[in-house]
C-alpha cells in the first residue's frame, strides 16, 4: 500500500493476483472501494509456494513494479498521492509471509519549467535552485540531463516523477507552457513565477503568481516567497 492515509483516503496498492492478473496496480477510492488502473499477466501463471522478488517504486507519480527482476509495470498515476505511509497485506486462504522488507526514501524532487539563457539562467542558478536544495529538495532542469533518449519522453518522465513543478512564464515560451499544462494535467502542485508588470495569458489569469522584480533588491523577496510557496506544498502533501 502506497500513500496510505486511512481506509477513508485514497491510496494505491501495487499487488501480486490481483483481479485475476499476475502483476496489477490498484486503488482505493472512499466510497467506491478498490478498482484496477494497471493489470498485466494471467494469475495463473504465479507459482504457489513460491518465493517472489517484488520491487516498487514510487517516484512522484510514477508506479514502477518489478518482479524477480524483470519489470512488470510503468504507470503514471492521474494525481498526486496525498498521505506518506506504507504498509503490506494479503488475503486468501492459504499462508502468506513477507519477509526482508527494506524501504528506501528518495529526496523529493521539483522540475523547474523555464526558458533558457540570460537573465532567467541567473534567476534559477541564483535564486530558485538553491532555494529549492535549502528545503533538502532535488531540483531539475531539462538542460542539465544528459544522455540518449527523446528530450520529450524526458520532460514528461521528470514531471511525472517530480513532486512540485516551478515554473517561470515570464517569456511567451511554447515548450514552457507545454510543461506547465501538462503538470496540471496531472494535477501536480504547481508554482509560477513571472516579472512584474508581465501581462498574462488569459487562461493563466486565474492561477496564483508570485511577481518579482528583476533588481538587487528584488531577488531577497522573491526567495522568501518561494520558499513559502514550497513549505505550503509540502505541509499539505
Amino acid at each position: 500500500m502506497l500513500g496510505f492515509q486511512s481506509e477513508r483516503s485514497r491510496y494505491v496498492l501495487a499487488q501480486l493476483g490481483g483481479y485475476g492478473r499476475a502483476y496489477s496496480v490498484a486503488e482505493h477510492v472512499p466510497g467506491v472501494g478498490w478498482q484496477g488502473i494497471e493489470n498485466v499477466g494471467s494469475a495463473r501463471n504465479l507459482e504457489p509456494r513460491k518465493t517472489y522478488t517484488m520491487d516498487v517504486a514510487q517516484t512522484g507519480q510514477e508506479i514502477r513494479m518489478v518482479v524477480d527482476g524483470v519489470p512488470v509495470i510503468e504507470r503514471v498515476l492521474s494525481q498526486p498521492l496525498s498521505g506518506s505511509q506504507l504498509g503490506l497485506f494479503a488475503w486468501g486462504k492459504a499462508r502468506v509471509d513477507f519477509t526482508d522488507l527494506l524501504v528506501k526514501a528518495a529526496k523529493p524532487q521539483v522540475f523547474v519549467a523555464m526558458q533558457f539563457g540570460q537573465p532567467l539562467d541567473t534567476l534559477y542558478q541564483e535564486v530558485i535552485n538553491p532555494g529549492v536544495r535549502a528545503l533538502d529538495l532535488d531540483v531539475i532542469r531539462i538542460d542539465e540531463l544528459a544522455g540518449p533518449g527523446i528530450i520529450f519522453e524526458d520532460i514528461k518522465r521528470q514531471i511525472a516523477e517530480a513532486k512540485i513543478v516551478v515554473a517561470e512564464i515570464t517569456a511567451p515560451n511554447q515548450n514552457v507552457f507545454y510543461e506547465l499544462g501538462y503538470a496540471h494535467a496531472l494535477n501536480k502542485p504547481t508554482i509560477l513565477l513571472a516579472q512584474r508588470g508581465k501581462e498574462l495569458p488569459f487562461d493563466i489569469r486565474s492561477y496564483r503568481v508570485i511577481f518579482y522584480d528583476d533588481s538587487i533588491r528584488g531577488k531577497p523577496a522573491l526567495e522568501r516567497n518561494l520558499q513559502k510557496h514550497l513549505e505550503a506544498i509540502l505541509r499539505e502533501s
